[in-house]
């Protein structure tokens, strides 16, 4: 197999004119292309690692090539002859309740009161930061009203 021998190195910096150590390893050529410019000198021993020659780079392309067939585009499913049977029977939507004028919605439990009013603060302060005033201003209605309920007398 053959072998890959990448070296740590560090360079001198033409703009600071100080010694920087690169973060990386590469080999002596690349390290000599690279710094040309300047000086550079090698700090440490090689890390060597072996290469698989079969191996292949991610490609986020198709997988096609010498092993893997090429796959044409999808071919049309053919419909049905005739529709197949119902297998259960449709289910109904429950109906929506509409409030009859003056008839107040059902009371929530303690739980359900915190969990509303947890949601709300966040979404005010999330509507305030994307600058939402409108919404935000519905939502904190929406919260005041839900920590002190209004309390209607009837006359």
């Amino acid at each position: 197999m053959p072998r890959l021998l990448l070296y740590p190195f560090r360079y001198l910096d033409p703009v600071s004119a100080k010694w920087i150590q690169a973060r990386y390893v590469c080999e002596l050529r690349e390290i000599e292309t690279r710094h040309a410019h300047g000086e550079w000198e090698i700090t440490g021993p090689p890390e060597i690692r072996d290469i698989d020659p079969r191996a292949r780079y991610f490609h986020p392309g198709p997988a096609s090539g010498p092993g893997k067939p090429v796959k044409g585009p999808p071919q049309p499913k053919k419909p049905p002859a005739k529709e197949p049977p119902p297998k259960d029977p449709p289910v109904k939507e429950p109906a929506v309740q509409v409030l009859a004028l003056g008839e107040q919605p059902p009371a929530i439990d303690a739980l359900e009161r915190f969990l509303v009013l947890i949601f709300l603060r966040r979404y005010v302060t999330h509507c305030a930061r994307r600058r939402h005033y409108a919404q935000m201003q519905s939502a904190a209605a929406l919260h005041s009203e839900i920590v002190e309920p209004r309390h209607e007398s009837r006359q």
